[in-house]
């Protein structure tokens, strides 16, 4: 399968180690158009990228949905403090600037993830802005983002991490090109599912 015309992000992180407590069944397990979202996320973004990694708590998780060709599972390490030693383990382990998503991002289209991968540069990490808030969870992570992933002060907060790192910033929708009304994006490509109203919600837009 053809490859965009991006070169220096070949591999895309999946992160669907999220419980969902508020959803009743970890998130990558809802479903959407009758795909998990794991599954859904998988087959939008797999086709963009020449390795496709999964970062997951528990890897028992993947029994529960079809098999997935996966270049490789990331569990979490021991004694993880937070979601900031997750991604970092993750990004470590790779080796290589890589696209991260989060599996509950379901309305990312491959427009915006090209987009958003085209604008890497060695050294510096691509990061887009939602209504004034950064969304490291739809980014582009470049390993030099390690050197401050341990923070000074003790703030854990991706956000913290966001203001540390060298990085490009793209603000939505100001700094992303619509060709046409076909390729047009959803209002807001960076809204997770957080609720079961979020996820209502979605499959009502459907």
């Amino acid at each position: 399968m053809n490859k965009p015309g991006f070169e220096s992000v070949a591999d895309c992180l999946i992160l669907a180690g999220g419980r969902g407590r508020r959803m009743g069944c970890p998130k990558a397990l809802l479903e959407v158009d009758g795909l998990p979202l794991l599954q859904r996320q998988f087959q939008l973004l797999s086709p963009l990228f020449e390795r496709t990694f999964v970062v997951l708590k528990d890897s028992a998780l993947l029994e529960k949905i079809p098999t997935l060709p996966w270049d490789a599972i990331i569990t979490d390490p021991p004694g993880s403090r937070c979601l900031l030693d997750v991604i970092g383990n993750a990004i470590e382990k790779v080796g290589r600037p890589v696209f991260l998503a989060a599996v509950d991002l379901p309305l990312l289209s491959p427009n915006i993830v090209e987009q958003i991968c085209s604008r890497h540069t060695d050294g510096n990490s691509v990061v887009p802005v939602e209504g004034g808030r950064p969304q490291p969870l739809a980014a582009v992570w470049d390993p030099s983002s390690l050197e401050v992933l341990e923070p000074p002060d003790g703030d854990l907060a991706l956000l913290a991490w966001v203001r540390r790192v060298n990085a490009t910033q793209l603000k939505w929708p100001d700094d992303f090109l619509q060709h046409t009304e076909e390729e047009r994006s959803p209002t807001n490509p960076f809204r997770n599912i957080n609720t079961p109203e979020d996820l209502l919600g979605l499959e009502s837009e459907d």
